[in-house]
């Protein structure tokens, strides 16, 4: 009788642990902007750039996309490219955006022109980093390295997530290239950096996370599933009920 109780007891303990609600999270890459498309004719635009016309549709697209989600809150950088981006969808929600700047993209540095943007060349500095020397930047003043950029978003991310954890319902993030996709390797527990560098996000990308043991798991990263552990709770609900199982089985036997 005292077996029969401690099992009971177990999977009681286990299904009283499991929360009522538990809110998703999905980062969402902006959609195509005149950066992106290479249109870009002063630093300004390229900095903070608009959508191109593909860009709109893609934002379109991305509405029709997250229909039939239940989102709740959205959160953006303080560009407009990503504010552009989930425009049509806050709208079929009901919902404003709110912006939060300590997410916005990569920042290279103070450039002053289109002709020094390119003698710096960006792509170097982030082959760097996919090289492991993650704290590269550009020579450029206020030029920040990726493991800068972690410093300044991580905490902008813990207290978005902290927030509206125990929440029911979707949270839509939506960034930047470098911004989510480098920085999600410091962020969550089953993503390296290989991982991130070999996966480029595309625009309008979505990497989906839960929190798992109360850790952040990516378990979708733009369409490729990622490997995760089970829930405590969960764990602890399917060994009670195989030990239930198991002394229903002998009790039967012995009868």
């Amino acid at each position: 009788m005292r077996k029969t109780l401690s099992i009971g007891t177990l999977v009681f303990a286990a299904l009283q642990a499991v929360p009522a609600s538990a809110a998703d999270f999905l980062f969402i890459r902006h959609a195509e902007s005149t950066a992106n498309a290479g249109t870009a004719t002063t630093v300004q635009e390229f900095l903070n750039p608009p959508l191109t016309v593909l860009g709109q549709q893609q934002a379109l697209n991305l509405q029709t996309v997250l229909a039939s989600y239940d989102i709740t809150t959205l959160y953006t950088s303080a560009y407009q490219r990503t504010q552009l981006t989930i425009a049509p969808t806050a709208a079929a929600f009901g919902l404003t955006p709110i912006a939060d700047a300590r997410t916005n993209e990569w920042y290279i540095g103070d450039v002053t022109s289109l002709e020094e943007l390119a003698t710096v060349n960006p792509f170097a500095v982030i082959g760097a980093w996919a090289a492991g020397n993650t704290g590269a930047k550009a020579n450029l003043p206020n030029a920040e390295s990726l493991d800068e950029m972690a410093a300044r978003v991580i905490p902008a991310w813990n207290e978005i997530i902290n927030q509206h954890k125990d929440e029911d319902g979707i949270v839509v993030l939506v960034g930047h290239g470098a911004e989510i996709g480098f920085v999600m390797p410091y962020f969550a527990e089953n993503v390296s950096l290989d991982f991130a560098f070999s996966h480029g996000l595309q625009n309008t990308g979505i990497v989906q996370l839960e929190l798992i043991n109360d850790l952040p798991y990516v378990t979708n990263w733009q369409g490729t599933p990622l490997p995760v552990p089970e829930p405590e709770t969960y764990a602890m609900l399917m060994a009670g009920l195989g030990l239930m199982g198991f002394m229903a089985r002998r009790k039967k036997q012995a009868s």
